[in-house]
């Protein structure tokens, strides 16, 4: 398609035709959707992007610069700088824009409010990572720096970030709260725009940089040497540094070295999949913040399924919810069953089976001797491993786990459950190798 370069509003909205195929139908929609925006170009290099709110002009510079410019500058056929600004309000002047770069306010407009230590469900799975969250936030940059959070999705990493984050913001703290991939963004416009300077002293000059997914700077080389060495000067400034991964560091291998070896260098927490308790937790506060009322009876039945993270058990409780609105009615347990479907969670997982040579495959020893009578210590704790992961994954009674494990009484495998449930609440190897093993079994 041939535009007129000159053209303002049909340059702009060809672009949004093409971010529109870019982006989900949702974001455009809220962020992007004419008249909502609308540009121009103001220089030869540089193109204006007008929006109706601070917020959206906020979320658009912030979140949506590559994309907005990599459009651009293939249409034009030329690298472009992009600003932004609310319609109606005069251009910043370069030295209003950098003190719009330090301005700490609009952290208000990142962070959830509802993320605070207070709305935390705390449990055995999470609490070792929710009492080093509470140090770092009451003492920043003198204990557990950096603190790096990891887990799978949906367990509640980024909920501990935020409540840093929004810790800080009470106490009146300058720091950032941004993800890994804002972080990108940033420092590529800072490159393609000469302001790497501007962004250096940005981020030096903060009390904390609290960074959401870590293992989003695999494979951005560039990125990660800017990282390194803002890394290297907040911490030796005792500026604190808490980070989130979905991924043990042992498995940032395409990370460089250096910094892997930095982030090794603080405390590394974890958090695991919520026991049947936790689960239970998590959905009452959950309906007490909605303000509604739910029969014990399908929490309970709710929480007994197992779920991969923490947003598809919500799910659930989404559409048990939107049931009852539908129908107008009280639920009772045979509707609820009916739409979540009765099928235990064996299904939802691997089979009894394929957890147990998960277990065996990861400590390198056979089957047989993990199912056999040997006493040896270490497969003693393996077997117990298998029992814990088996109970907590399955849902199967003790009695048929024992007849797994070469026909022990039910006894024998409660203590060995209880045994895991209390070490693993203080042995950080422990909870780690459980970590592996169940993700191991679940993207199998």
């Amino acid at each position: 398609m041939s535009i007129s370069k000159n053209n303002n509003q049909e340059i702009w909205k060809t672009a949004l035709g093409e971010i529109e195929t870019k982006v989900p139908k949702s974001s455009y929609e809220t962020w992007f959707k004419f008249p909502k925006t609308q540009g121009k170009q103001i220089s030869e290099d540089c193109f204006l992007i007008e929006s109706e709110s601070v917020f959206i002009s906020e979320y658009l510079e912030q979140r949506m610069y590559s994309v907005i410019s990599d459009v651009l500058s293939k249409l034009l056929d030329k690298e472009l700088e992009l600003k932004f600004k609310v319609l109606g309000a005069p251009l910043h002047s370069e030295e209003n824009t950098k003190n719009s770069l330090q301005d700490n306010n609009r952290l208000s407009l990142s962070l959830n409010s509802n993320y605070t230590f207070e709305n935390f469900v705390l449990g055995a799975s999470n609490e070792l990572a929710y009492a080093a969250s509470i140090a770092v936030s009451e003492n920043i940059g003198k204990t557990y720096n950096p603190l790096l959070i990891y887990s799978d999705v949906g367990l509640g990493k980024t909920h501990l970030l935020q409540a840093i984050g929004n810790k800080l913001l009470e106490d009146g703290c300058k720091f950032y709260y941004l993800t890994c991939e804002e972080f990108t963004n940033e420092y590529i416009k800072a490159i393609r725009t000469n302001k790497t300077e501007l962004f250096r002293n940005k981020y030096r000059n903060a009390d904390a940089l609290l960074l959401d997914d870590i293992q989003f700077l695999i494979g951005k080389e560039q990125t990660q040497e800017g990282f390194f060495h803002t890394f290297n000067s907040l911490h030796l400034s005792d500026k604190q540094i808490v980070i989130t991964s979905d991924r043990p560091i042992s498995s940032l291998k395409l990370l460089e070295d250096r910094i892997t070896s930095r982030l090794s260098g603080g405390l590394v927490v974890d958090i695991q999949l919520p026991d049947y308790e936790t689960r239970l937790d998590i959905l009452k506060k959950k309906v007490l913040l909605k303000g509604i009322k739910i029969k014990q009876e399908i929490l309970e039945s709710v929480s007994n399924k197992l779920y991969h993270n923490i947003r598809e058990m919500e799910g659930s409780l989404n559409k048990i919810l939107a049931l009852s609105e539908l129908t107008g009615k009280e639920l009772d347990i045979e509707s609820v069953e009916e739409l979540l479907g009765t099928t235990d969670t064996n299904s939802y997982f691997a089979d009894p089976e394929q957890i147990i040579l998960k277990v065996a495959k990861y400590f390198q020893i056979e089957i047989s001797d993990l199912k056999g009578k040997s006493r040896e210590q270490n497969l003693v704790i393996a077997r117990q491993i298998g029992m814990f992961i088996l109970r907590e994954d399955s849902q199967m009674n003790l009695t048929t786990i024992g007849l797994l494990f070469g026909g022990r009484d039910h006894t024998t495998v409660l203590h060995g459950i209880r045994k895991i449930q209390a070490d693993a609440a203080t042995n950080q190897n422990l909870r780690r190798d459980l970590l592996a093993i169940r993700s191991s079994v679940i993207n199998n």
